[in-house]
Order: C-alpha cells, then structure tokens, then sequence
C-alpha cells in the first residue's frame, strides 16, 4: 500500500522558496558576471537544490515491511521489528546530526541518530524499532498507524 508523502507545511514552503530565490539570484549574478570562475559555484548549488529534492521520500507497506525510499536510499523496515508507532503534531527543539533541515524537508540524521524523511513537521509519524527510530510524514498519518497496527496483529 503506497502512502502518499504530506505536502510541505508552511516553515518549509517558506524556507524552500527563499533558499531558490536565493540560490536563483546568486546563480544570476555569477553566470552574468562574466567571471570564468563561476562553473563551479553554480553546479553545487544547483546540485544542492536537486539533491534535496530527490531526497523526498516514497513511503510503502508492503509484503510485511515498510518502504521508505528516495533516490539515495531504501529503507525496509520489517513490521514485526516495529516496536512503537506514534502521531507527532508538537514541534519542539531538534538539532541536526547530519542532513538537510528546510529545503524540501528536514532528511537526514536528527537528535543524535534519529532518521528523518519528514516534509511536513506537523504530520510525523515516530517508528521506533530496536535499533533505529525513523520520523515520515505520510499525508494520512493516522491512516498510516492504523495499517501499521493491523499488520502488526496479523504477525
């Protein structure tokens, strides 16, 4: 069962469009400057966008396992490994280990080794298995937990 990925909440519409005006105005200038320097510069910003937004994920049950997947990983959580699952609408303080917070979504490590496909923070969904605790934001949470929880009885 596929779920489809919540749609930006309003902090990151408005930090993504600032950081492509941004990035946009920046990229202008460089490349009309006449400078030879510029390749450089333009092509990691331009990856920087791109690369933020492949990272926003897919989100999959399916033969037992969750899916969570974008164009640099693939995640699969087995259900019955799930030990936890919970809605989250507060925000509160996180800080980022290691990843991207605004541009698209928050991806990446958060709160020490917390994974993070979230791209809208008033949506998330907490998954804490053994090992690993994983934070998305399906557009139906609550219908998300729900199949969760289903297919937890049924193993």
């Amino acid at each position: 069962m596929n779920f489809r990925t919540a749609s930006m909440d309003t902090y990151t519409k408005v930090m993504t469009i600032v950081f492509i005006i941004f990035f946009s105005v920046v990229i202008f200038a460089l490349v009309t400057s006449g400078e030879k320097f510029v390749f450089w510069p333009v092509c990691i910003m331009i990856g920087a966008i791109v690369s933020a937004y492949l990272m926003v994920p897919e989100i999959d049950l399916e033969q037992g396992s969750l899916k969570i997947k974008n164009s640099f990983v693939n995640i699969q959580v087995p259900v019955k490994s799930i030990k936890n699952v919970e809605l989250i609408t507060k925000t509160a303080f996180n800080y980022r280990t290691f990843g991207i917070g605004g541009l698209f979504g928050h991806f990446g490590y958060f709160n020490g080794n917390d994974v993070w496909y979230v791209t809208n923070i008033r949506k998330k969904v907490k998954i804490q298995t053994e090992r690993k605790t994983y934070l998305i934001s399906p557009e139906e949470p609550q219908k998300f937990i729900n199949e969760i929880e289903k297919l937890k009885k049924n193993i």
